[in-house]
This record gives structure tokens, C-alpha cells and sequence, in this order.
């Protein structure tokens, strides 16, 4: 039953609105949630079967990076697809050759012909990779534990093309624990979220139930930071999508690193987006680095560096730069011009991809025309409904050449 919301709609600023519409469009779904637990429950004791190369080698399984930060986002909005990253603590001696476990890790997955996962299995230079018929894929990591700190380990890399073998010290599991410790939950911001979100869908639904996977959160109870580091993300992948982008794009977990960094959380989203792209421009200034560019470490455990392979030289490093300083520009004209609905979309087009601007300026004419209908009457003393003149937030005319604009071009940025 739709209802109104309880009280006044939360005010919130136009520009923080449309990234909020555009935060909630590129987070993934309950559904999809719950398949990727499925999906990586269902490898993991797949890998630990009574007749596989590996039988009774797995310690543990968990998923890492993203989803282990609740930073995680479709890597294709329309498709909701989504990518998942899993560590997998085998009981190994930790100098096994990386050579070896890569490729038993991918034989006890792919399995026999006919199998469940057979055909479906690549073996990479640090994990093990399963691509379902959806185009979600399940990233495996095989880690032998080491003594120290908890869960640190030895993680296992060979790249089959250059015979490139050796082991590289990491803690996924200590830097999604420090992470998740140092994002605070924002009632202020809650509150503005979750009256964007009812203002646009015009009904007060049930909160969906906590799951077993880390990240499955309603986007409303995020941290402002870990909203504003998924829109970083998004606009990241949004750029390397063109086809001149053949090398490495900066990993999420050396942006989420950096973006503890960034300072105070912003009461704005758009600002708060801004400095932690204004941060990591002054990391990306750094030349100390074994390849004279910028070194991000796990500050929970520093040996494992997340830039060892990524910026590969400073010129990589420079292009992102240029991205961030696009981001800023584009987001500064967002909030102080007086930009058309069409000049909107086109930014968010550029900075976001055409699904989710799509849709960002579509709630905003469904949130106009609630609110428009909601000041069109007020109740008298007795509690009756009487009409009042409504206030013009939106124009026949606008809404009809903004709802235009939402299915104009876009080619290169569709998805």
C-alpha cells in the first residue's frame, strides 16, 4: 500500500539528490546478494570435496575487497552483474610453489568434463576465476596462512606467459575489519537517504533482512564515505571503457585505502565525493614507489602493498589523475550552474554511464511531482482535505523534455 511519509521530506540538495538516485541505482540487489553468497559457498566446498585435488585443504572461505567493505557496485548497471572476491585459506605449506597451487586450485574447480563448473574456469596469475552464465564472475584467491598477525598470509602469483613466480604477503580479512572500524554510520545521513529514497518511490516498504554477506546493507545505512567511494568506483569504471584504456585500472582496495585518508566525513555527498577525489590527487602526487609512482599499504598490515602492480609507471599513474580532476571539474558545475535537465543528464552520462543518469533524472521528476502533489493539499483543524494551489516545481513542458532527453545518445556510455 503506498503511504506518505511520515512527516516533512528531508531537504536535500538537488546535486546531493542525483547522486543519491545515481548511488542507489549501481548498488546491487538483495537478489543478487544472495545468489553471490550461494555462488561462493557452493565453490568453496566444491574445492573441498572428498575427491578433489584439494579434499580437506580448505581452512576457510570468505569474500574480500568490495564485498567485504560493502563498497562493492554492478560492473554492469543494466544487467545487474557483479563481481566477487573470495579468499580461500587452503592448508598448504606457505613457500609452496605458486605454480603448483594456482593449478590445483583450477583443477579441483573446473572438475571432469560434465561437471558442474567444467568449461566455465580460468586460471590467473593470482586467482582462479568462475564466469556463470550472467556474466557474474567469482574471483578465488588461494592464501597459505603465516605466523603473525591474524590471517596474514601468503598469497600465490605466477603468470604462465613470463614464468613470473613468487609470493606476496597480504591480510584481506585485516583490512576489511580496519576498514569497516573506521566508517561511522551518520544518522543525519540516514535520514536524508531514506527520505530521497521514499520520496521517489512514494511508499514505505520493510527493511530487508541482514544477510550473511558483509556488504548486504540498505544503501540509506551506508557511511556517506562508502557511498561517495562507490560513485568514485563507478566513475572509474566508466572511464576505462574506452577502448584507448588498455592498462590496469586503479584497484578498489588502493581507493578505499586512500579514502580513510580523506579527512572529515562531508554532511554533502557531492562534497564529500569531492575531497576524497581532491585526497587521492595529492597521494597521486607521491613518487616513492619501487617504480617512482605513488605506494598504497594495508594499514593493518603493511607489508602487503596494494600498488604492486598498479600504477604500472607514471603515466598510469597521471591518467587517473586526470580523471579525478575531470570528476571535480564536472561535479562543481553540477552544484553552481543553472544546468537544463538535458545538460544534467549529459554530466552524468560522462561522469556515471547512461543507466544510472538515466535514472537519477527520472526520480528527480517522480520526486518533483510528489512533492507537487503532496503541496497541492493540507489538511484543516477538522481533518479535512482541502486543495491549495500548487507550487510550479515542474512544468508540463520541462517534464516533457527532460523524460525526451533520458532517451537521447549516449552510445559509447550505454550499457
Amino acid at each position: 500500500m503506498n503511504v506518505r511519509y511520515p512527516g516533512p521530506w528531508p531537504t536535500v540538495a538537488e546535486y546531493d539528490a542525483l547522486l543519491m538516485d545515481i548511488a542507489r541505482r549501481i548498488q546491487l540487489t538483495k537478489t543478487k546478494h544472495e545468489i553471490a553468497e550461494t555462488n561462493f559457498r557452493a565453490l568453496c566446498q566444491h574445492v573441498d570435496r572428498e575427491d578433489g585435488p584439494l579434499a580437506n585443504k580448505v581452512i576457510e572461505c570468505y569474500p574480500s575487497g568490495s564485498f567485504a567493505t560493502g563498497t562493492a557496485v554492478a560492473s554492469r548497471v543494466a544487467k545487474n552483474q557483479h563481481d566477487v572476491d573470495v579468499v580461500i585459506e587452503l592448508d598448504v605449506p606457505p613457500n609452496s610453489t605458486p605454480r603448483d597451487i594456482l593449478g590445483l586450485l583450477f583443477k579441483a574447480i573446473n572438475g571432469e568434463p560434465g561437471s558442474r563448473y567444467y568449461g566455465k574456469v580460468t586460471q590467473n596469475s593470482r586467482c582462479v576465476t568462475v564466469e556463470y552464465g550472467d556474466g557474474t564472475t567469482v574471483d578465488l584467491m588461494p592464501i597459505a596462512r603465516i605466523m603473525g598477525p591474524e590471517r596474514a598470509g601468503n598469497l600465490f602469483h605466477y603468470k604462465r606467459e613470463t614464468g613470473e613466480s613468487r609470493h606476496k604477503l597480504v591480510n584481506p580479512w585485516g583490512f576489511a575489519k580496519h576498514f569497516n572500524d573506521h566508517v561511522d554510520f551518520d544518522p543525519v545521513f540516514h535520514d536524508l537517504f531514506e527520505g530521497r529514497r521514499l520520496l521517489v518511490e512514494g511508499k514505505i516498504v520493510e527493511k530487508a533482512e541482514t544477510q550473511p554477506m558483509p556488504d548486504h546493507v540498505p544503501v540509506e545505512e551506508k557511511s556517506a564515505r562508502v557511498v561517495a567511494l562507490q560513485l568514485l568506483k563507478r566513475n572509474r569504471d566508466i572511464a576505462w571503457r574506452s577502448p584507448s584504456r588498455t592498462g590496469r585500472k586503479p584497484p578498489s582496495v588502493a581507493l578505499a585505502a586512500m579514502a580513510l585518508d580523506a579527512g572529515p566525513v562531508h554532511p554533502s555527498l557531492l562534497d564529500e565525493v569531492i575531497a576524497i577525489a581532491t585526497y587521492i590527487r595529492t597521494r597521486l602526487q607521491e613518487t616513492n614507489g619501487s617504480r617512482g609512482t605513488v605506494c598504497v599499504v594495508n594499514p593493518s598490515y603493511p607489508p602487503d602493498e596494494f600498488t604492486d602492480r598498479w600504477p604500472e609507471n607514471k603515466a598510469a599513474q597521471d591518467l587517473y589523475d586526470g580523471d579525478l580532476r575531470r570528476l571535480i571539474v564536472e561535479l562543481y558545475r553540477l552544484r553552481n550552474e543553472d544546468l537544463s535537465l538535458a545538460e544534467q543528464l549529459e554530466l552524468l552520462k560522462r561522469l556515471f554511464g547512461e543507466t544510472a543518469a538515466t535514472y537519477a533524472i527520472e526520480s528527480k521528476l517522480e520526486a518533483g511531482r510528489r512533492e507537487m502533489d503532496a503541496n497541492r493539499m493540507h489538511l484543516t483543524s477538522t481533518g479535512k482535505v482541502v486543495g491549495v494551489a500548487a507550487p510550479a516545481v515542474i512544468g508540463s513542458a520541462s517534464s516533457t523534455a527532460a523524460r525526451a532527453a533520458t532517451r537521447e545518445g549516449g552510445g559509447e556510455l550505454s550499457e
